[in-house]
């Protein structure tokens, strides 16, 4: 089975040193994956590549942004979130036998006469990362009880003052 070409694939043959910046527009549909064939991530996913060639390494930062139509996992309303995805990768010239360990995701060794770069795995990858954990709306009560105190700030003077935050002060103080 022969290599398809990648869906973000980057021509480095012939760039002199400097920065390039490449954007790239798709949708999760266009990768060969089932991981993004979630209907959550059905809008145009816009990933921006910027790459740092200098003689010796190649940096490339990318990022990756969609509107995401997620649920909430209490009430199951639906929601909107902006997804921002964010990733830098290195390619260091040299032999294949190099002293970058192969664990290492981020660090990749190019042979000097390679023609391109493809970054779609890496995209892709970056695009999953951002999906969030959990999903909470902030619109319901009930729900954006869960939320982090520095999400939002009480609504009035009754919510800062209410019985269960005394309770769990008392219990604090008890404690320390």
């Amino acid at each position: 089975m022969g290599k398809e070409k990648g869906l973000i694939e980057i021509r480095i043959a012939g760039l002199n040193e400097g920065v390039y910046t490449y954007t790239f527009t798709f949708h999760a549909s266009d990768f060969v994956n089932p991981d993004l064939s979630e209907p959550e991530l059905c809008n145009e996913i816009r990933a921006s590549v910027v790459l740092n060639k200098t003689d010796n390494d190649i940096t490339a930062d990318i990022e990756t942004t969609t509107v995401a139509e997620l649920s909430c996992d209490i009430c199951l309303a639906p929601l909107k979130r902006t997804l921002t995805g964010q990733y830098r990768v290195f390619f260091v010239f040299g032999d294949p036998v190099s002293d970058i360990d192969e664990h290492e995701e981020n660090y990749r060794v190019l042979d000097r006469n390679t023609v391109s770069v493809d970054l779609t795995e890496d995209v892709r990858e970056t695009l999953l990362l951002s999906k969030p954990m959990k999903t909470v709306c902030i619109d319901n009560p009930e729900c954006s009880m869960y939320l982090d105190s520095t999400d939002r700030a009480p609504d009035n003077e009754s919510d800062a003052k209410s019985p269960w935050k005394e309770s769990l002060a008392k219990l604090k103080n008890k404690y320390h």
